[in-house]
């Protein structure tokens, strides 16, 4: 098995020299990195991940924790997409990811995870920290284990994305586009802060307009597809006067764009529809949504950052990550009322 003693004398360096590249400590030359990597290369050098452990103090993994109350985690593209910055960031870094999906709930985490915070195991935790019922980066608190929380709970150090904005575009998106009889698709407040940012920002916005959001018919999902579709016949046969439904996220609102064509309604000519997160498939889906880009890598990207700048000593302040409206061909002014 190559060591570092050979890789270090392959490379005309030191076997310190060596293992600090490998850590990507900064202040070495591009020529003393060039050496290194290419000896480590040549000789096909693996570190060994735990005696690097015992001799830095670090693992060089960071745990990325996503609480599964829904069967959503591993399905919805948006996470997917946050994924993809984490993982950009660690990579730059030198870092393994570590994904844990813990049950949460109001009576506490369960055992697999406790375990994996109690370990040792990772030198810091970027989380989805979104959900009402506990925070689930209160056990690394408690350990003070370096970590940042993407969302909403009380957390020194978090990325959040500025939902009211992202909600406010959106209404005033469809209001200005002529819209006055608007259905809602939402999620039960429980399951997810955000919601209730995005509720916030489509009242008050409607509010400006001098509308009374209370008379806008609600129907609530649970992020699918599925129930998207659901919520929309359940909006449509109830309130058949409704000229645009808006969507809490991209999912629903294509099952709300499925079951409205299946009652007979074309989108946009009689219906306006849109959604929000801008999953990859908003941009090709039939027709392509209207929708708020949450910029998901960047906010992953963000969060990773501030978690490496914690764990070197630092204090970083919070980000918030501006959402952005994107208009395609699923959203249109409307026609005369159905009723009419």
């Amino acid at each position: 098995m190559t060591t570092l003693q050979r890789v270090a004398e392959r490379a005309g360096v030191s076997t310190a020299t060596v293992s600090k590249v490998l850590s990507n400590t900064p202040y070495f030359t591009e020529e003393t990195r060039r050496k290194v990597m290419e000896a480590v290369e040549e000789l096909g050098y693996v570190p060994n991940l735990a005696a690097r452990a015992l001799s830095s103090g670090r693992t060089h993994i960071i745990a990325v924790v996503f609480p599964q109350i829904f069967d959503a985690i591993f399905t919805d593209p948006f996470m997917l997409h946050l994924l993809e910055g984490v993982e950009a960031e660690c990579h730059k870094q030198g870092y393994n990811m570590l994904m844990s999906t813990p049950r949460l709930s109001s009576q506490g985490f369960d055992a697999h995870y406790q375990q994996l915070i109690q370990s040792g195991y990772a030198d810091g935790i970027v989380a989805l920290d979104n959900i009402p019922a506990r925070s689930v980066l209160q056990i690394a608190h408690e350990r003070e284990l370096p970590a940042v929380g993407i969302g909403y709970h009380d957390n020194k150090y978090h990325v959040r994305s500025d939902d009211i904005s992202g909600a406010t575009q959106i209404m005033q998106h469809v209001l200005e586009l002529g819209h006055r009889q608007i259905g809602i698709i939402s999620v039960a407040e429980e399951l997810n802060f955000s919601v209730r940012r995005r509720l916030n920002g489509l009242r008050s916005t409607a509010e400006k307009f001098n509308m009374d959001f209370n008379a806008f018919p609600q129907a609530e999902g649970d992020f699918s597809i599925n129930s998207g579709a659901r919520a929309a016949g359940e909006l449509l046969n109830t309130h058949p006067e409704i000229t645009a439904v808006i969507c809490l996220n991209d999912r629903m609102a294509m099952g709300a764009i499925q079951q409205a064509r299946a009652l007979g309604r074309s989108i946009p000519e009689n219906l306006t529809i849109v959604g929000y997160d801008d999953i990859p498939s908003a941009a090709v889906f039939a027709p392509p949504l209207t929708t708020i880009n949450q910029q998901a890598p960047e906010i992953g990207r963000a969060a990773t950052r501030m978690l490496f700048e914690v764990i070197d000593g630092g204090n970083p302040h919070p980000v918030n990550v501006p959402p952005v409206l994107i208009v395609r061909q699923s959203s249109a002014p409307p026609l005369e009322s159905p009723r009419a």
